[in-house]
This record gives C-alpha cells, structure tokens and sequence, in this order.
C-alpha cells in the first residue's frame, strides 16, 4: 500500500465537495426565481425559523428590470423608496401615501410610485415608535428617491427616512428587489 496514496484521495474528496459547495452557493435563490411568489426575508442568523414575507404577486422579472433603469414618466411624479441598510432588521413596514396604505417593505426590497404631480407625505409606522412621514412635492416628469433607512445603536433600533444623493440611492436599489410597482392618483393632463 502506498502511504502517500491516501493524502491524495483526502484532497481529491475536499476539491469534490467544495466544488459541490460553490455549485450550491450559485442556484439562484428561491424567492428570485418564483416572481409570482412572496417575497421573504432571509436572515442566516435565524437558522430557519420564520421570517416575514411580501405576499405575491410581485412585479416580474422584466417590470423589476425596467424599473431599475429610474426612468421618469413624462406625466407623473415617481419616487423610488429604497430599503437597503447592512443594519436593517426583520420588520415589516407598510409605507402610506397621503394616508393610503400603498406597499410594504422587507429590507432590500424597493417601491416605485408614480404619483400624480404636486405634493404628497409617505409615512410609515413601525412597531413601537412614533409614525414617520415626509412630504414630496415635484412635477411631472421628475424622480425623486427616499431611502427607508435603519437607525441602529447600542440599545435600540429604529427607523426614518433619509434623502440621500441620487447616486447613493440609486447604488442601493440596485442591491434591491422590486416588491411595488404602482400607479396612484391622476396622471398631469399638461404636455
């Protein structure tokens, strides 16, 4: 029997099973592949147990694709609310506007809303803090992005709203699933 023989077969075995590995981490995630489906929150930490979910159906592959694109609708405000935060948590926040329920939010998940022109306040209401609204006000034609954003600290964590550089946003949204795709209110009747 040769002794260097089995040094050999060890790592042919670790160079099988780690490329069984890498294969494993390269299938799409479930969520991602099934559009019509929720949309669930997957944190590793919870080794399995329930995370909340978006109930489908969500936009599809080629509404998700275009909508990462942000472009205006020529008779309508659009705003993108982006909810992607290394900090963020499980929580399911429903955003309101001008007090509608519109969508909810997971973390890395992303609204569009095409609102009719002129002003409008988006709040949310997270459990155990106080509401949080912000007004938006543009014409047609514009985009506007406001990030749903974790304010994580030593004894707490909470949620606001943030307007940050167009680019800064839109690097956000990128990392983003489109969960809302909505028209609300009359489209500008203007040319």
């Amino acid at each position: 029997m040769n002794p260097c023989a089995h040094p050999r077969a060890a790592a042919a075995l670790l160079t099988l099973a780690g490329a069984g590995l890498l294969a494993g981490c390269a299938a799409p995630a479930a969520d991602e592949a099934a559009a019509a489906g929720p949309y669930c929150f997957h944190n590793p930490l919870l080794h399995g147990r329930h995370t909340p979910c978006i109930d489908g159906p969500l936009p599809d592959a080629a509404q998700d694709e275009a909508a990462h694109q942000f472009p205006a609708d020529p008779q309508r405000l659009t705003v993108y609310v982006v909810r992607q935060n290394w900090s963020d948590g499980p929580a399911r926040l429903t955003v309101r506007v001008d007090g509608q329920p519109a969508a909810d939010t997971l973390p890395s998940t992303l609204l569009r809303l095409r609102l009719a022109p002129g002003a409008h306040v988006l709040d949310f209401a997270a459990d155990g803090e106080p509401p949080r609204a912000i007004a938006v006000d543009g014409p047609p034609g514009q985009v506007r992005y406001l990030h749903l954003a974790t304010l994580a600290g030593l004894w707490h964590t909470g949620h606001d709203w943030e307007v940050e550089p167009e680019a800064v946003a839109q690097a956000r949204a990128r990392k983003a699933r489109l969960v809302a795709d909505l028209q609300l209110g009359a489209p500008s009747t203007s040319k």
